[in-house]
């Protein structure tokens, strides 16, 4: 898919929420030309443009100032607003930005007066002592400050801590890796340890804690051979499995995706513009037509690095290059068992891994650029082993205390910035291990021809059961 020289996102230099008085919070973008302060200037010099504010767009008012852009939109008593470089915005970006303030959680109240540091310092030592993960290369010294941070734009308002994480896509196709399509006891571990976190800072923090899962299915579906009505299923069985097993009066996991974030009644406005914008689908899987058309407004609005990430991926020792590599690597044994592994030749089979690896690290990255947008303050946490130094933090959602990570090398978990997950693995659970292992399912064979032990997939617990016999 080609998109435009620059996208809606590379256009975004702030994202705020105002009162007639100050930024009451505001957050600079990397395309920031200006200090926050000189951006509030702008917004005071600039003028109303009556022209811009059409009938699709009655609830959005522009102003223009020499430097910036503001699009802004009343929220009780607030405003929120994005504030973009001086450009001339047609119906895709006008109504992009639109959607963006109805969708994002952009309304925050202003700072409180007092000292609200020890409340963020209590809350990320909870962190750092449960559910952070700590990579073999690991710079958490370097991030807490700025963690702390941005903790305490939540307790200094004395709001619930806000933290979003974009994960539990779907289970792999591929049955090596992952027993069934449905969730299963690996999903259930890695839920209650949410559960498990939010209520431990439910306990020292009366307001408690929000923690939003941002599915990204639907943003690779299609490069991973999964049909978009699957990942539906699972989103819904996964939230099913959520409201059996929180707590009474549990309200700390919040589930949203792709489709929540584009939410609109006018997107018959932008159909035209992306009538003729193809996105690009390697394998044949079963598509959703309202899914398929976000994807392309995620890749018009959001991809930012497409001529930049060609040159990083050509270049030796690059960290890019690296991890193109890891993605062959990885996608390669993801799709060992689909049509197009069987029906194509090596070479082909392996151009076609080096299309959809390159394709993935693009929506990837657009993704991660529209939960900035759409979740500008928040917490950004993630299932990669990033090195801990900001402004993502990883986190481990299988629990090290009770599970093993069978056939799993972390040095290589580090390297390639993965972390094993349910979704591309099973449980199992085995009569004189320890812990449960976590492992492709593919162990399962070495369990069924070991003639000491009994057993196999239950269907009632979700996991492998094996016992050694006496």
């Amino acid at each position: 898919m080609t998109v435009q020289d620059k996208t809606v996102y590379e256009r975004v230099q702030y994202v705020y929420c105002r009162n007639g008085n100050m930024f009451m919070n505001c957050r600079a973008q990397k395309a920031a030309t200006k200090t926050i302060p000189d951006a509030w200037i702008c917004l005071q010099k600039a003028e109303i443009l009556k022209d811009r504010t059409r009938s699709n767009f009655s609830d959005i008012e522009i102003r223009c100032s020499n430097d910036l852009i503001f699009f802004e939109k009343r929220v009780g008593e607030s405003i929120v607003g994005v504030a973009t470089e001086v450009f001339e915005p047609g119906a895709f970006e006008l109504w992009f930005l639109k959607t963006i303030l109805d969708n994002g959680d952009l309304s925050f109240s202003e700072r409180s007066p007092g000292k609200f540091k020890d409340l963020a310092v209590d809350f990320t030592k909870i962190f750092e002592t449960t559910i952070r993960n700590s990579a073999r290369v690991d710079r958490w010294e370097e991030g807490r400050e700025a963690f702390i941070e941005n903790v305490q734009f939540f307790t200094s308002r004395q709001l619930p801590i806000e933290a979003v994480l974009p994960a539990f896509p779907c289970k792999t196709q591929n049955r090596d890796k992952a027993q069934e399509g449905k969730p299963d006891m690996g999903e259930e571990l890695a839920l209650q340890r949410i559960i498990d976190f939010v209520q431990a800072v439910n306990s020292i923090y009366a307001p408690g804690m929000k923690f939003y899962i941002v599915s990204d299915g639907h943003v690779f579906s299609d490069c991973i051979g999964v049909d978009d009505n699957v990942v539906d299923t699972y989103t819904a069985q996964l939230i099913q499995m959520y409201e059996r097993m929180k707590p009474a009066g549990f309200d700390g996991i919040c589930f949203k995706g792709l489709n929540d974030c584009f939410k609109s009644t006018s997107k018959d406005i932008i159909n035209a513009v992306l009538k003729d914008i193809d996105i690009d689908h390697h394998l044949e899987t079963m598509v959703d037509e309202e899914t398929d058309l976000n994807r392309k407004i995620l890749m018009f609005g959001c991809d930012d690095n497409d001529n930049l990430l060609r040159e990083q991926i050509k270049t030796p020792g690059h960290s890019r290059l690296f991890l193109y590599r890891g993605f062959n690597k990885f996608m390669s044994e993801d799709l060992s068992q689909t049509d197009a592994a069987q029906k194509l030749s090596g070479k082909k089979f392996k151009k076609l891994i080096s299309l959809v690896s390159y394709e993935m690290i693009r929506r990837n990255d657009a993704y991660s650029n529209l939960v900035e947008l759409v979740f500008p303050f928040h917490l950004r946490f993630s299932i990669h082993a990033h090195p801990n130094s900001g402004p993502k933090f990883g986190i481990r959602l299988l629990d090290p205390e009770i599970c093993t990570t069978g056939c799993h090398n972390q040095d290589e978990e580090d390297r390639l910035l993965h972390i094993p997950t349910p979704w591309h693995n099973a449980v199992f659970k085995v009569s004189d291990a320890p812990k449960l292992i976590v492992s492709p399912a593919k162990l399962s064979q070495e369990y069924d021809n070991d003639e000491t032990y009994t057993g196999g997939w239950d269907h009632k617990q979700r996991c492998f059961v094996y016992t050694r016999k006496n």
